[in-house]
């Protein structure tokens, strides 16, 4: 289980590799002892920054290049012809080996747990659901993004601001190291690339204008989206959404 701390130590946010998240109030609890409290229970440890991260680092929604890997894993590949698809025939279109492989890598990890019914309508959803469906589906895999438009994202919201700040994202990966196992050790290009994958994920999802200018936005959420959220047990995931619109 994830956890951070809210400004002066408040609230306690904690996400679980699902995207499930709960909230918790304790004034000032030292952060030893947070740590102490809050564990994975399933494996006795917190959330490592592997986990937390997922793999945000591989790129923004992709619209038109998740529903290729949708209409791919419709056809239920096996390994041979999952290669022969992304690396033979290039249906991503790509221009590179190493760049086919690692983007269809990132949409197969994001948009395969959700299912074949969620695969099935991508592919015929408009452009705007079918964004906030792959929006849905980055939060679960990536408890990051999740927890950044919780907070940042949400702070922002709240003192209208007229737009995010490129420092945003810095100050806030900055107040997560001390709780997540392993999230200093990214290199800051690395933890750069990543926060302008999340501006562009929000960007491309209508939360921001831009990737560039990250002037807020208002977010209508689509009654399907809330239905999904139900029947794929992404409940928590879908209140960030429907709080930070």
């Amino acid at each position: 289980m994830g956890i951070y701390i809210a400004p002066l130590m408040l609230k306690i946010i904690m996400i679980d590799s699902k995207g499930k998240m709960c909230f918790v109030i304790r004034p000032y609890a030292p952060i030893s002892r947070i740590i102490t409290e809050f564990l994975n229970p399933d494996r006795g440890a917190i959330m490592t920054a592997k986990e937390y991260l997922g793999d945000i680092i591989g790129g923004s929604l992709m619209l038109r290049e998740s529903r290729v890997i949708a209409e791919l894993l419709i056809s239920s590949p096996n390994d041979d012809q999952w290669h022969n698809a992304i690396v033979n025939d290039n249906v991503l279109q790509k221009t590179s080996v190493h760049s086919v492989k690692r983007m269809a890598s990132t949409l197969r990890k994001r948009i395969q747990p959700m299912g074949e019914a969620f695969w099935t309508e991508l592919l015929k959803a408009p452009d705007d659901a079918a964004r906030q469906m792959l929006l849905m589906a980055t939060m679960c895999q990536s408890p990051v993004l999740t927890d950044f438009m919780a907070t940042t994202l949400s702070d922002a919201r709240q003192m209208y601001r007229e737009s995010l700040r490129s420092e945003d994202w810095q100050e806030f990966i900055l107040s997560r190291q001390r709780a997540i196992v392993g999230l200093d050790q990214y290199s800051e290009s690395s933890i750069q690339k990543m926060g302008n994958n999340v501006f562009k994920i929000l960007a491309d999802s209508g939360y921001l204008e831009s990737g560039r200018s990250k002037k807020l936005k208002n977010v209508f959420l689509l009654p399907q989206i809330r239905e999904w959220a139900n029947s794929l047990d992404c409940q928590k995931v879908y209140d960030v959404m429907e709080s930070v619109r």
